[in-house]
């Protein structure tokens, strides 16, 4: 009895142990910041790495590409209730893991890493006094990401890494007076989605593509 109690005990902190085990995601160099920041992006990358291990095993066995989203059913996001909101990560999640399958599946490189440590070169960890729990910053990643995959998709002369410095923000106001402060944090994560939304949108073009999302 009392070794079973014992067991219990360890087995329960063993859980509580690994619950409390910080992200490895949030501890990568140079794009720990932006993924503290960033609930989409964080999301993002659990994501790719779920959809690159997919593809690169579908790839493997012989198996014919996966051509939904939908065929991807029951992956655990890897969420946890303190990176944000659920729905936001999870959208980003599905956007990693549509360039995460299409990457593996097709045998290119692990790029998201090297991809997100582009988007977040020399980005603050400090919170902003105008934005001190990112969502500004979270909702122009999210609005830049989108813009970025459509720009990248559509456009003949696109290349496929731009440099975010040079994306214009010019046309992302603050929903009210009050927002104004926050436009810079806004834009600031605006730019580094664009670079990112780009860079799927440029290698998930239809001729290259190989999983679409679901309608």
């Amino acid at each position: 009895m009392a070794r079973s109690l014992i067991s219990l005990v360890l087995f329960a902190a063993c859980l509580t142990a690994q619950a409390q085990a910080p992200d490895p995601h949030l501890q990568e160099e140079g794009s720990a910041a932006m993924l503290s920041h960033c609930t989409f992006a964080h999301g993002y990358r659990h994501g790719y790495e779920e959809g690159y291990h997919i593809g690169n095993t579908d790839i493997n066995m012989g198996r014919l590409a996966r051509t939904k989203l939908t065929d991807l059913r029951d992956l655990k996001t890897g969420y946890s209730s303190n990176f944000g909101p659920k729905k936001m990560f999870e959208e980003g999640f599905h956007a990693g893991l549509k360039a995460g399958y299409n990457d593996g599946y097709l045998g290119r490189n692990f790029c998201a890493v090297e991809t997100l440590r582009r988007v977040a070169a020399s980005l603050q960890a400090e919170n902003s006094p105008s934005d001190p729990n990112h969502s500004y910053f979270d909702q122009g990643f999210v609005t830049g990401y989108k813009n970025g995959l459509e720009h990248g998709s559509s456009d003949p002369a696109a290349s496929a890494l731009i440099d975010f410095h040079m994306v214009d923000c010019a046309q992302s106001q603050p929903a009210s007076q009050r927002d104004v402060p926050a436009q810079p944090s806004y834009c600031e994560g605006y730019r580094r989605g664009f670079a990112l939304g780009h860079a799927d949108g440029f290698v998930l073009r239809p001729e290259g593509s190989r999983l679409e999302a679901s309608k």
